[in-house]
């Protein structure tokens, strides 16, 4: 995928390091927004590449999906999307009772924005294990349904490819509910960084 790649050699030339609170070298970019204007030609084609190194175990796709679209916690995450979109507090589903009627409603509303960060759950100094994606917006504009995600905290190596492969299911789960054609999708990464022990393999992405 052109995107990722070009993505990573950027924050590998342009990026700042810092060693962060769990003590690993870090090198980042501040805002760095992510546009694939036509997601269907190669969408699983970054998660193919990571499962190609044999030093890890990345998540299937089937597993990867189930986190953005199943209404219950999965028992080895401390949280995972699907609940926050579908059940978010255990008191709304946003996308079925708010989103896909705002949609279908008014197909140019500029309202079409789910949560993902709870403040009830996440504004605390001592929690560690907090989301890194805090909102997904849709937009339909030329008979197309585009989506757009905010990471406050994106490993555009190791955590873009699943975020994005997700926002490509929720986007035509929701798609095919409103009747609409898939567009582009949009990442935004108010933290876009690799580690310092990711750079080789990285080179490695990069060059092939």
């Amino acid at each position: 995928m052109g995107a990722w790649k070009s993505s990573l050699k950027y924050i590998l030339e342009s990026g700042k390091d810092f060693t962060d609170e769990n003590n690993r070298i870090c090198r980042e970019v501040l805002n760095l927004v992510i546009e694939v204007k036509n997601p269907k030609d190669d969408i699983t084609r970054a998660v193919e590449i990571l499962n190609s190194f044999k030093k890890w175990v990345y998540p299937p796709l089937d597993e990867i999906a189930d986190l953005i679209l199943s209404r219950k916690l999965s028992p080895t995450y401390s949280y995972s999307y699907g609940p926050r979109l579908f059940n978010f507090h255990n008191a709304i589903n946003q996308i079925d009772n708010f989103l896909i009627p705002l949609l279908k409603r008014n197909s140019f509303s500029r309202r079409g924005t789910v949560l993902i960060w709870n403040p009830i759950q996440d504004s605390n100094i001592y929690k560690r294990d907090v989301p890194g994606l805090i909102s997904i917006d849709f937009k339909i504009r030329k008979q197309k349904l585009n989506a757009t995600m905010v990471v406050r905290s994106n490993d555009l190596f190791f955590g873009w490819p699943a975020n994005l492969y997700q926002l490509f299911v929720l986007q035509d789960y929701i798609g095919k509910k409103l009747g609409c054609k898939t567009g582009s999708l949009t990442t935004f990464s108010n933290s876009a960084h690799i580690f310092k022990d990711q750079f080789e393999d990285i080179q490695q992405v990069t060059l092939d």
